[in-house]
């Protein structure tokens, strides 16, 4: 689970077209943060239905968010940003969070 902040510090070490996919803390569902050659920007993921998509950007609904992911990676998010989905950036020095998620 990462802040935005966190995510940007991570991106900004990262190439144009990197990203990762974040736990919300706005909404239920997820945010991706993605790194353009302006910097970061931040697309809300809405997961409130039994499919996926990106709030205010298109209304393409996803089975699964593997499913929105790789659509992306031929398919840009904005078609003024021109944003694809190219290189996935991990986390660093820390082992994944994400157990809490299911606890």
């Amino acid at each position: 689970i990462l802040t935005s902040k966190k995510a940007e510090e991570l991106l900004i070490k990262t190439v144009p077209g990197s990203f990762l996919v974040r736990v919300s803390e706005k909404i239920k569902g997820y945010v991706l943060s993605y790194r353009s050659v302006e910097g970061c920007k931040h697309f809300l993921i809405d997961a409130s239905s039994d499919s996926y998509s990106f709030l205010g950007v298109d209304q393409l609904q996803h089975s699964m968010l593997a499913d929105l992911v790789d659509y992306h990676k031929d398919e840009p998010i904005t078609s003024l940003g021109k944003e694809l989905l190219l290189y996935p950036c991990g986390q660093e020095d820390q082992e994944p969070d994400y157990i809490s998620l299911f606890e």
